[in-house]
C-alpha cells in the first residue's frame, strides 16, 4: 500500500481562516490525527488519536481546529472555513463544535453552504440530497462570542481514499 504523508493533504487545512474576527488577536491553528485502535489488557478496544504523521488509504484523519482569543474583548460573528482535503471523503456527522455553532457543508468548493438536512445535488432533472462523500468543505458560525482569552475547538474527519 502506497503511504501518503499528510503534511500534503493539510496544507488545504491550513488555508483555512477565520472570515470575521473584529479582533486582531484572533488565531487559529490546525492539527491532524490519525484514529487507531487500541486493544487493552483486558481485550476492549478503543479507539485513539495520534499524530497524523503518514496516513494509509482508509485512515481516518481527524482535523481539529482551535481558534484562540488572545484579545481583552469578546470576539463576535466568527466564521471558520475548511476545505476537505482531496482525495478524502467526509465522515459524515463527524463536525463537532466545541461552543455554540451552526455546521455548513458545500458541495461547489465553497461557493454555496447548508445544513446537511437541506444540502441538495442536481442530478439529472432531480434534486436529492447531497451525500456526505459529495462534500467538499465545511464551515462553522459560531452563534456564540468567544470569551476574551479563551480558545474553542473545532473538528471533523475524512476517510483517505
Amino acid at each position: 500500500m502506497k503511504k501518503i504523508v499528510v503534511a500534503a493533504l493539510s496544507v488545504v487545512v491550513l488555508s483555512a481562516a477565520v472570515l470575521q474576527a473584529k479582533e486582531s488577536l484572533v488565531t487559529l491553528s490546525t492539527k491532524s490525527f490519525k484514529e487507531i485502535v487500541k486493544v487493552d489488557a483486558s481485550g476492549t478496544k478503543k479507539i485513539v488519536l495520534v499524530e497524523a504523521k503518514k496516513v494509509i488509504p482508509g485512515d481516518t484523519v481527524v482535523y481539529r481546529n482551535s481558534i484562540k482569543n488572545a484579545s481583552k474583548k469578546s470576539v463576535h460573528d466568527m466564521v471558520l472555513n475548511n476545505a476537505i482535503p482531496k482525495h478524502t471523503e467526509y465522515v459524515a456527522d463527524s463536525a463537532k463544535c466545541e461552543k455554540d455553532c451552526d455546521i455548513l457543508f458545500s458541495i461547489d468548493g465553497g461557493k454555496k453552504f447548508d445544513s446537511a438536512e437541506r444540502l441538495m445535488v442536481k442530478v439529472g432533472d432531480k434534486e436529492r440530497l447531497a451525500l456526505p462523500k459529495e462534500y467538499t468543505n465545511v464551515r462553522w458560525i459560531l452563534t456564540s462570542a468567544l470569551d476574551a482569552n479563551s480558545v474553542t475547538d473545532v473538528s471533523f474527519k475524512t476517510r483517505l481514499q
